[in-house]
């Protein structure tokens, strides 16, 4: 990641940035220097893949970070609302004095957002390296704080859709339902049993339809990377008054499921990898749910039609199907899983989709 490099870069050749007390990264990314602060370092990331990372390279890490801090530092993700609050966030955890260092893509808003951090915090210092803007300022009483209130808000869980959800920028169609899920809901049969797992399961939405709609599931547990997104199914899903309590995982889909099996597994797979669409992710979520099926059992998902999973399909599956499809999605359903050969899984995923 380029943003990355460039972030080290600079704390290498700019001396004035303090590193010799308590550090804060957020949105931690593994690299071979976090083990010289090991003891100093916290690490807060909820993007699971990304802390499996940190933990095989020996850093810990948490979901909250907690406390006060002599430096932050922060790769921010690419919407401008969370990229915001995220500024509002570090400010709230540095100790008076300390340093805020931020890097991010030139092709991510970089130049703009330096300057509303300018705005807020007043003098900054930049260097720019590798398509990429490295900018620092100091925690002073002179920040705005009004500023800093509206931007915790504005990326703040919320209800959404006439109260119906609560969501969050920065999730995946945060504030409507995406097209697939809808589209797929339309295909679920109703008579679903058993134990049913949903991968990906975003902010919850395919969950909530079959809790609401499929009265005879035995149980139901929901797999999702971002831990924000689970936060919100969460809630999505304890409000509805069916005898079945969801079981939730924060939980990185292309590494299997751990033994678990499933009678039914429904999803929207993710299909990028940062900005590149990526088809590999959705080929391990089909070798992962059918690995975790029970004979007998049944897979339905919802794909861009363009997506190349019938190979995998017919692989992985006595039998398979598509049962519907509209211009931009189908749904793809397989019954009783086969023998599958087991995919090597590479490096942990950026991708956000996820979807509810």
């Amino acid at each position: 990641m380029k943003a990355l490099e460039a972030l080290f870069h600079t704390l290498d050749t700019q001396p004035e940035i303090p590193l010799d007390g308590s550090i804060l990264f957020l949105h931690a990314l593994a690299h071979p220097a976090l083990e010289a602060w090991r003891g100093r370092l916290t690490c807060e990331q909820v993007w699971k893949p990304a802390a499996l990372q940190l933990q095989q390279s020996g850093i810990p890490s948490t979901r909250t970070a907690t406390g006060t801090f002599d430096t932050v530092l922060l790769l921010p993700e690419r919407q401008r609302d969370t990229v915001l609050a995220d500024f509002a966030k570090a400010h709230d955890l540095l100790n008076e004095g300390g340093t805020l260092v931020v890097a991010l893509h030139n092709d991510w808003g970089a130049k703009r957002m330096e300057q509303q951090l300018a705005n807020v915090a007043g003098e900054l210092q930049t260097v720019s390296k590798s398509h990429c803007r490295v900018f620092w300022a100091k925690k002073h009483p002179g920040w705005k704080t009004v500023q800093l209130a509206q931007w915790r808000q504005n990326a703040a869980m919320r209800r959404i859709l006439d109260g119906r959800f609560w969501s969050m920028p920065g999730l995946f169609h945060w504030d409507a339902i995406d097209e697939g899920s809808a589209l797929l809901v339309e295909h679920l049969p109703r008579d679903l049993r058993g134990a049913v797992a949903d991968l990906g399961a975003g902010w919850g939405f395919l969950s909530q339809h079959i809790l609401q709609h499929c009265p005879d599931i035995r149980s139901l547990d929901m797999y999702e990377a971002d831990a924000r997104a689970l936060e919100c199914a969460r809630r999505n899903t304890g409000l509805i008054p069916v005898p079945v309590r969801p079981k939730l995982h924060w939980h990185d889909v292309t590494q299997g499921l751990g033994g678990a099996m499933y009678d039914t597994v429904v999803m929207n797979p993710p299909f990028h990898d940062g900005r590149d669409s990526n088809s590999l992710l959705g080929l391990k979520f089909i070798t992962s749910a059918a690995q975790a099926l029970r004979p007998g059992g049944e897979l339905w998902l919802v794909a861009n039609r363009h997506l190349p999973y019938e190979n995998l399909m017919a692989e992985a599956f006595e039998t398979h199907r598509t049962t519907g499809e509209n211009k931009a999605f189908k749904v793809l359903h397989g019954k009783n899983p086969a023998r599958v050969t087991r995919m090597s899984h590479a490096r942990p995923h950026r991708g956000r989709k996820g979807g509810p």
